[in-house]
């Protein structure tokens, strides 16, 4: 049984907050494992819950928010009004676990296994920086897992593992503000119903797999099947209460909007997705020092019509560890393909928007019909100026993969201690984005903002395609000394740079859609340091200590300090500068993710002390300091740098901020 508390009463203040952020969690738990028939049957399970209440940040400048409901109440805005400071959030997290494994003779061994995930939470989704609560949701989140295993031993040297796991997910993400409509003023506040994610969706997953694995002398033989089929459905209103955007805070105040969007249609979509995958491998020892591993992997992935099953997605792997003269030095190297799966969130959005059955209606102030803010559209619209924007997938897009590459040195230490350093090289293929294939070829300026789009009918035509790739290449250090009488460490170092012309999340778009070179730069992960230095302390126990070591037996330090250095961010406009209709546009010279945010630092302790109460009942009272040095760790800037000559006031300027110094303590009793 083990349990943990936390209370804001014991941490730091958030240095964007003005006082400290409220916070009360408790964790607590128990575990039970044991036979139910002696060399037969054996039981493990745990229970845990987790209750805790903290608050969401919220940046909006003062100013900003008294100027902004001045201007609601005076137009009578029927959703809630905005807010600046701490956000009541919290979430109640319950997990399950049981596993029982019984043996049914000498060669069959039977496993069945139940997890339970459940999560229900406020403010949980896009609250916190330049997003006001109303602009937010709550989360419940239902998962819950059986599995079966079966282990057989066909003959002494061979092995048949057979598994089949259900999964039933139910996800529930209610709206704070279900008035609407949702408002962004660019760079100043965001807020309003909830446009960005879906409001629910339900996954049931089957899976089926069978691996067989057998030895032949120098060679380790196995290979497989994994059967996975997926149903999905997912709600996603997007912008069925309409969304306004403004470009300045000026410009609200005055009305002034530069689009308006609003979606008509179902909000649903339904699919399922069967995939296969094969795979063989052999490891081979031709010698004492020399170990071989090759492997064969084939995975298919069936999707809806009208897109095209990826058949050719064959990947070779290939491992080799040398251990010459005396062992005490090993080279690594490893060389192969890994394929991924096409999201299904992508295959879903291009299914419920691709204008057969959901439509977005876009409007400037000036088109015939537009509304006058804060009032939306009764219906579709009869006429546009400006063509609705659909959402499409590439009938022949491509499975995502990535050639990996490493190579790597050890050198075994005295002191039970290792120093290894290595080579990684990875690139990725046919990322998925999400580009524009219907862009005007004029600007909208001009009156006419249709015109010299490819297909007239509509406005922006998304598509998701896999026309996007990547480069990362990294050097990777790291000391390791394991557990001695009284101490361990571990030292990390990573040098690395990571290239792409694709956001990390598949709905990212290119500024220009015409050369996806143009948005190549620095990825929204690149880390050029990251450094981790771990270990603990041990006060080891002797029959005859006295004073201050027999005063410390019992007592164990571990920490952790991590340092990483700036992630880049991307400096935008906050306006539609090439007349495209997105509002992605960065300054003129300005590349993709060239600006720099903050570093990152922290130090996290633990120290414990265990007590024997009886021959078999311990206990142990232990206090956890996360951040402890309290140090102010910054995250991503606001990243609008305006139309101007000179950049915003708050261009640059931190929007949230990470955990300050935070205290836990915890008793753990095992018998």
């Amino acid at each position: 049984a083990y349990g943990f508390f936390r209370n804001q009463r014991f941490d730091a203040r958030n240095p964007l907050a003005s006082s400290k952020d409220p916070l009360t969690q408790a964790q607590y738990g128990l575990s039970i494992g044991g036979p139910l028939r002696r060399d037969r049957t054996f039981l493990f399970t745990n229970f845990e819950q987790t209750r805790r209440n903290d608050a969401a940040v919220i940046t909006i400048a003062p100013a900003a928010v008294s100027a902004i409901n001045t201007r609601l109440n005076a137009i009578n805005f029927r959703g809630p009004r905005i807010e600046t400071g701490l956000a009541p959030s919290g979430y109640d997290v319950t997990n399950f676990f049981a596993r029982v494994d019984h043996r049914l003779n000498d060669r069959n061994l039977l496993t069945a296994r139940y997890s339970l995930y459940d999560i229900s939470a406020s403010n949980s989704r896009n609250v916190g920086g330049l997003n006001s609560v109303s602009r937010g949701a709550a989360l419940g989140d239902l998962d819950q897992t059986f599995a079966l295993n079966a282990v057989t031993n066909l003959s002494t040297r061979s092995i048949n593992e057979a598994r089949f796991q259900y999964t039933r997910s139910r996800l529930t993400a209610p709206v704070n503000d279900e008035v609407g409509p949702a408002v962004n003023i660019q760079g100043v506040a965001s807020f309003g119903t909830a446009t960005f994610s879906p409001l629910a969706r339900d996954i049931d997953l089957f899976e089926v797999v069978d691996n067989v694995s057998t030895q032949r002398g120098a060679h380790a033989l196995k290979g497989g099947v994994d059967f996975l089929y997926n149903r999905v459905n997912i709600l996603f209103p997007g912008a069925l209460q309409g969304v306004y955007t403004f470009t300045s805070l000026p410009n609200f105040l005055a009305g002034n909007y530069s689009q308006f969007q609003q979606a008509f249609g179902a909000p649903t979509q339904f699919q399922s997705n069967p995939n296969i995958g094969l795979f063989i491998q052999d490891e081979w020892k031709p010698r004492a020092d020399l170990t071989l591993n090759l492997g064969l992997r084939y995975d298919a992935q069936f999707l809806p019509d009208p897109i095209r099953t990826d058949v050719n997605n064959f990947a070779p792997r290939l491992g080799i560890a040398y251990a010459p003269g005396d062992r005490k030095t090993v080279f690594r190297l490893s060389a192969g393909l890994y394929y991924d799966r096409i999201p299904l969130r992508a295959t879903s959005n291009a299914l419920q928007r691709d204008g057969s059955k959901y439509l977005v209606a876009q409007l400037v102030p000036t088109d015939a019909g537009a509304p006058v803010f804060p009032n939306v559209l009764a219906s579709f619209p009869t006429t546009l100026t400006t063509k609705p924007n659909i959402t499409i997938i590439d009938p022949q897009i491509e499975n995502s993969y990535a050639e990996q590459f490493n190579f790597q040195i050890e050198r075994e230490l005295p002191w039970h201690a290792s120093l290894s350093a290595g080579y990684i090289h990875l690139r990725g293929l046919h990322l998925i984005l999400s580009r524009n294939v219907n862009v005007p070829r004029f600007p909208a300026s001009a009156g006419v903002p249709n015109l010299g789009r490819p297909n007239p009918n509509f406005g922006n035509i998304g598509r998701f395609e896999s026309s996007g790739d990547s480069y990362y290449n990294g050097f990777v250090a790291t000391y390791n000394q394991r557990a001695s009488r009284w101490n361990s460490l571990r030292v990390s170092y990573t040098f690395s740079k990571t290239i792409d012309n694709a956001g990390n999340f598949f709905f990212s778009t290119p500024q220009n859609n015409f050369d996806l070179r143009d948005d190549r730069g620095l990825s929204d992960n690149d880390q050029r340091h990251r450094l981790t230095l771990s270990g603990s302390l041990e006060a080891p126990r002797e029959a005859n200590a006295s004073g201050l070591r027999r005063a410390l037996e019992g007592f164990q330090l571990n920490y952790i300090f991590t340092y990483a250095s700036r992630l880049p961010f991307n400096v935008l406009l906050g306006a539609d500068r090439n007349f495209d209709t997105n509002f992605n546009d960065r300054p003129i010279g300005v590349g993709r993710n060239t600006g720099r945010g903050f570093d990152y630092a922290s130090l996290d302790l633990r120290l414990s002390r265990s007590f024997s109460l009886t021959e078999r009942l311990k206990l142990e009272a232990l206090v956890e300091g996360f951040n402890v040095l309290n140090r102010t760790n910054l995250q991503l800037p606001n990243n609008t740098f305006g139309t101007g000559t000179l950049p915003r006031a708050t261009f640059g300027q931190p929007t949230a901020a990470g955990d300050p110094r935070q205290i836990q303590f915890g008793l753990r009793l095992s018998y």
